[in-house]
């Protein structure tokens, strides 16, 4: 009988993207799309020998929301959701030995509901999986 494998929902630091020169690299080399209210743009990277497969950045815009305290629980929204939602794109790159750094920019201008949210992750999740078979 096979141990079953475990699901880490943590969101450690080494997954979160980090780094001028790799949030340069993505936002000038990274192909881009839209799934209401977040732009998506994300880049394939060699993998590296830290073992993440998945790096995000996750940025709500000062101009879109003016309210630093909303501002903050839209990121906190958007960290959760991914959190949670996670594991198919990590399986996804980590079968073919990639990497792959996303950036989630938030261009709403109201608080969403955090089922909304989750519901947008799960698309764009989805459509980083197809975008990720596409490429191979």
């Amino acid at each position: 009988m096979e141990k079953p494998q475990h699901i880490s929902h943590s969101f450690p630091k080494n997954e979160r993207l980090h780094g001028h020169n790799a949030i340069s690299t993505l936002f000038a080399n990274g192909q881009s799309f839209y799934v209401y209210p977040f732009k998506v743009i994300f880049v394939h990277n060699k993998a590296e020998e830290d073992g993440t497969e998945v790096r995000i950045l996750i940025s709500v815009s000062k101009k879109k929301v003016k309210n630093a305290v909303d501002r903050n629980h839209i990121k906190r929204m958007i960290r959760e959701a991914w959190r949670l939602n996670k594991q198919a794109v990590i399986n996804k790159v980590s079968s073919v030995n990639k990497q792959i750094d996303i950036a989630l920019i938030y261009t709403g201008q109201q608080t969403p509901e955090f089922i909304l949210v989750q519901k947008k992750i799960k698309a764009i999740i989805k459509r980083l999986i197809q975008d990720y078979e596409v490429a191979d």
